[in-house]
């Protein structure tokens, strides 16, 4: 990945050790899981699927409940994905940017609910959790080269009864879903088998059942 001189080196690799450390201090142990997958297109090449447009070095994964997770956790759909593809809610970090001003940036804007940062004033969102990372090796077929990536995965309480008013219509948020935490795992596999109904989203499927997979262990799902 290209840098520049503006750019702290910390801030342009998937996974920086200071950063990951203040995150553990923070919230306690968590940990980084390693996966390789072999991809090709359209998956980071072609428009919605472009994981490392403009740099992107990670995403944050938040996994949003109202007050027990088992009752629902929050799951969003894009005009764009295939019919069944409900997913956990995710944010790219920018080149530069910190993994918790992502989650506090992406939370704000795709729901409209605001972060308790610690700072005057609170907010509508407390921050439970860091569930930890999961990284990866994309090796391309086509483009014959690894790129790396990371999810940092956090668990977050929001107010009872809210419900998402995104802020950014960029996004094209066209359906949420509050989903019994029991049945993360079986959307997962629903999202890991889009070979079948959506071809082209195959790899992309693969991809983002993984999160749910490590979500469901780290919470205790069987």
């Amino acid at each position: 990945m290209l840098t520049n001189e503006t750019t702290p080196m910390h801030l342009t690799q998937p996974i920086d050790p200071s950063e990951l450390a203040d995150l553990r201090r923070r919230f306690g142990p968590a940990p980084v899981q390693h996966r390789d997958l072999l991809v090709t297109d359209p998956f980071l090449t072609e428009n919605h699927q472009r994981l490392l447009k403009d740099g992107r070095r990670a995403e944050i994964c938040y996994i949003m409940h109202r007050g027990d997770p088992a009752q629902g956790v929050l799951l969003h759909h894009k005009i764009f994905y295939p019919g069944p593809a409900f997913r956990l809610p995710t944010g790219g970090v920018d080149p530069g940017e910190a993994v918790w001003d992502t989650l506090v940036r992406e939370i704000h804007e795709e729901t409209g609910l605001t972060v308790d940062t610690g700072e005057a004033g609170g907010g509508d969102v407390v921050v439970q959790d860091f569930l930890g990372v999961v990284s990866y090796e994309f090796r391309h077929g086509r483009l014959d080269r690894p790129f790396g990536f990371a999810t940092y995965h956090f668990l977050v309480q929001a107010p009872a009864g809210s419900q998402p008013q995104p802020l950014d219509e960029t996004e094209k948020v066209d359906g949420w879903r509050w989903l019994p935490l029991a049945h993360l795992r079986s959307q997962a596999v629903t999202l890991d088998h889009l070979d079948v109904t959506a071809p082209e989203w195959a790899d992309w499927g693969r991809f983002r059942a993984l999160s749910h997979h490590f979500v469901a262990d780290r919470l205790g799902v069987k």
